[in-house]
């Protein structure tokens, strides 16, 4: 199948959102010198337009922000009347953004969030009895790693709270870079394009192989190889610890072919719980195990790959609380 695309055609539409972004730069410097600071009929605009973004809704926006639905179409019509262009186009499930809405959004989102976190970070930068630490992590390395550090941290400052987010390594680095979440704790690699960023180093992982006793006769696995006769269950081949393992079991001619990909660790434990084959894991997930007696760590004659686990964050929007839970997992001692 072949497409033909109208170059004029989309040259026009590139110089158009161009000119799109330039207003809306003019816009916010505009609202910001009109007397020094943006006020609140400025402020409710653009946090309507946020809430009508994410919700998709007029009737839903109205229920969130707890006015009228007119209220609600009357000052999305004084912002698109102001930037010049429609934010919003009507569907049989509700609104959807255009394509100048999407590009809006990208732009006060990150504003209403560096806002929020300019504004905590003043009342609290000196003050550990309240606060916020919000962390991006997969959910198996918030179990054994940052639980006992959660722990031991909330007894020292009980008045932190912590927010677990598990996603993706990519969707984490989105959050960070909007200001979503002040921390992502993961394996390398970790690529924040934000020239803020700094990265420390907290511990080295060790992967392992294992399986359910029950089900497989001990020491039925003595080399790599082996593991080619038997069912594997894997992390999918996009993680962080599969791509290593891929390239470690290449490098010695070894091609796996598991039966089971999974992105989650728990699905992963349970299959092999069953019974359902061999998988491989971070070390630390099958020491914590409490029925672990039933289960057998392989060994080879030469060490399996291992991972960096890291701490990643934006140094310029460093908290204090942040700074001192970053210091107390970094310290060795």
């Amino acid at each position: 199948m072949f497409y033909i695309i109208n170059i004029e055609s989309y040259k026009i539409q590139q110089k158009s959102l161009d000119f799109f972004l330039d207003k809306i730069t003019k816009e916010i410097y505009n609202i910001f010198n009109r007397g020094g600071f943006m006020d609140n009929k400025d402020l409710n605009l653009y946090k309507i337009f946020l809430t009508l973004y994410e919700q998709k809704s007029i009737s839903k926006t109205a229920d969130v922000l707890y006015v009228s639905q007119p209220a609600i179409s009357y000052s999305l019509k004084e912002l698109e009347l102001r930037l010049g262009y429609n934010l919003f186009y009507r569907n049989h499930n509700g609104i959807e953004p255009t394509l100048e809405a999407n590009e809006l959004y990208s732009y006060i989102v990150t504003a209403f969030n560096i806002i929020e976190d300019g504004e905590e970070y003043v009342r609290k930068m000196n003050n550990l009895n309240v606060g916020v630490i919000k962390i991006g992590v997969q959910s198996h390395i918030a179990v054994f790693y940052l639980s006992s550090y959660i722990s031991k941290f909330r007894k020292r400052y009980p008045g932190i709270k912590f927010e677990i987010i598990s996603k993706s390594t990519v969707d984490l680095v989105e959050m960070l870079e909007t200001r979503k979440i002040n921390v992502i704790v993961d394996t390398l690699p970790i690529r924040v394009k934000e020239k803020s960023t700094k990265k420390i180093m907290l511990s080295k992982l060790q992967n392992c192989f294992v399986y359910n006793t029950n089900y497989f006769k001990s020491g039925c696995i003595n080399e790599e190889k082996d593991l080619q006769n038997y069912p594997l269950i894997l992390p999918s081949k996009t993680a962080s610890i599969r791509l290593k393992l891929d390239e470690y079991m290449e490098s010695k001619g070894i091609k796996l072919s598991p039966v089971i990909e999974s992105w989650t660790t728990e699905f992963m434990l349970e299959m092999v719980k069953r019974g359902d084959g061999i998988g491989y894991f971070t070390k630390n997930v099958i020491d914590m195990q409490i029925d672990k007696d039933n289960f057998e760590v392989i060994t080879f004659n030469d060490a399996l790959p291992s991972l960096e686990l890291c701490a990643v964050y934006l140094e310029k929007f460093e908290t204090v609380a942040l700074k001192k839970f970053i210091k107390m997992m970094s310290n060795k001692k």
